[in-house]
């Protein structure tokens, strides 16, 4: 068995886990690298369960001892940079307002660089395709997700027909996706706590056969048991709020992995798209120098 292989065995057993022993699976998900830097001890004081809890995880997933859970990892792990959130909460026991600006702006280069890290060339080059060609898009991004959603929203509108914002407030959630087709695709902004329209979206998608693309905090929630494909962001600094930093370049990252591509079809609507603020007078074309072509 390959790490891949067991991670998506934890994802897939996940709703039918007892709450400490899915807190303590969910855990292991998003820390792979841990299983190996420490104790079994350590690691289950940072997920914030009792040892026993990981004993018991490991038979509920039909190993005969942690050791021998511990070799799948041992043998084939993917090395990425989850230790750099650590490094921002320990960063924090410097003191004054400076200092606290500071360690904000690190937080978010952190995050940016573990974003960079965990996420594969291939996970955007596919999630691109998926987007890309589907016969249409629907954005699902509630309460603190809505900004990232937005821009990706107005991005994905320049490259391609038949984008739409969910829950705009003219239409209850449910109605919007009660015609969602096997052609269709859906791309979720979500992180921990999740909002309840992740419940009627995983039903949705069930039912109907779409494609889901997941931008979340965790590759174990229910909205990835049901997606094609997933990007994690992380969401760690020392503001009182989650941080969205890497959220929004994901977002913006696989706008141009979607032109990428979509190719010249995607660059000519741009150009056409652009052509058609400065006429409008959308753009001003005050102290502006444009290139002719």
């Amino acid at each position: 068995m390959t790490v891949q292989e067991l991670q998506a065995l934890i994802v897939r057993s996940l709703p039918d886990m007892p709450r400490r022993l899915a807190l303590a699976a969910r855990y292991i998900v998003d820390h792979p690298d841990e299983v190996l830097v420490h104790s079994m001890r350590d690691l289950a004081s940072r997920a914030s369960v009792a040892p026993a809890t990981l004993k018991r995880l490991v038979q509920t997933l039909q190993f005969g001892s942690w050791a021998d859970f511990r070799a799948v990892y041992a043998r084939q792990l993917r090395s990425a940079p989850d230790a750099y959130a650590e490094r921002a909460r320990r960063a924090l026991h410097s003191s004054g307002f400076s200092a606290l600006l500071q360690e904000s702006f690190a937080a978010q280069r952190i995050n940016l660089d573990n974003a960079a890290g965990v996420n594969l060339p291939e996970a955007f080059s596919r999630s691109a395709k998926l987007l890309g060609e589907a016969d249409r898009v629907f954005i699902a991004a509630f309460m603190s997700c809505r900004g990232p959603g937005l821009t990706f929203a107005y991005l994905c509108r320049m490259l391609r027909d038949n984008v739409f914002l969910l829950g705009d407030g003219t239409s209850p959630l449910a109605a919007d996706l009660a015609l969602l087709q096997p052609t269709d695709a859906i791309l979720t902004i979500n992180f921990q706590p999740y909002a309840r329209e992740a419940d009627i979206i995983v039903r949705a998608v069930d039912e109907s056969g779409a494609k889901l693309v997941c931008v979340s905090d965790s590759r174990a929630t229910h909205l990835t048991r049901v997606a094609q494909e997933t990007l994690i962001f992380p969401v760690e600094g020392p503001s009182f709020f989650p941080s969205l930093t890497a959220a929004h370049a994901l977002v913006e990252t696989l706008a141009i992995a979607m032109l990428t591509h979509l190719g010249d079809r995607a660059t000519q609507r741009i150009r056409h798209i652009e052509d058609a603020y400065y006429a409008s007078g959308t753009y001003s074309q005050t102290n502006i120098l444009r290139k002719v072509d």
